[in-house]
């Protein structure tokens, strides 16, 4: 069986084709974070899976989040040059309340409760919610409940998420980040995480 880790990338590519993006999500009016918090996490620059069928497999070298008024914003750089908007497409799982028994279990001892996915071709990132049940019994193991804007940045996009639609989560979390392109239509390949796998989860405090 397929760890849970890649479970969500290898589920984007029917999204990515039909252009579905959800719902706009509305201001938040939940938790009363105030106080920033923030992770900023590096990866090594040509770590990348190789296939032979991408010249140049998107790498990730950083990942920056920063919590504050009611928002995440998350943003991700790749080596220079590596960042394809056409095929390149970006997953982030979150582990919003730090308990690695709920959520989709991850190899890592992450439980992700939301994931974000980054699609630069619709210009949207998808905001999911995990399903426990729907994973269990092999089938959809996050089910999407809102979109937001994506805004493409130098070597990379970011995206500002409001915690009401993280479940009103106070912003302080573990995530990991994988980078994966298309090599069709519907099939994309996973080529890159951050942190890398044999490290602890990325911390937001």
């Amino acid at each position: 069986m397929m760890p849970a880790r890649f479970a969500f990338v290898l589920a984007i590519a029917a999204a990515a084709a039909d252009g579905c993006t959800g719902s706009s999500t509305a201001p938040s009016s939940g938790s009363s974070t105030t106080a920033t918090l923030r992770a900023d996490v590096t990866d090594p620059a040509g770590d990348t899976a190789v296939d032979a069928r991408i010249a140049v497999a998107p790498d990730l070298i950083r990942a920056t989040v920063t919590v504050t008024s009611q928002t995440l914003t998350f943003a991700v750089a790749f080596a220079a040059g590596t960042f394809n908007r056409d095929t390149t497409r970006v997953s982030a799982l979150l582990d919003t309340d730090l308990n690695g028994s709920t959520g989709i279990r991850q190899i890592d001892g992450v439980g992700a409760d939301y994931a974000l996915l980054f699609n630069p071709t619709t210009g949207r990132v998808s905001i999911s919610k995990a399903d426990e049940a729907g994973c269990a019994a092999r089938l959809a193991c996050y089910t999407e409940t809102a979109s937001v804007p994506l805004q493409q940045v130098a070597d990379g996009m970011q995206a500002t998420v409001p915690l009401s639609s993280l479940g009103g989560a106070d912003g302080r979390m573990t995530f990991e980040v994988n980078a994966s392109a298309l090599v069709a239509p519907l099939t994309p390949v996973l080529f890159d995480f951050l942190p890398d796998t044999n490290l602890a989860p990325a911390r937001v405090q």
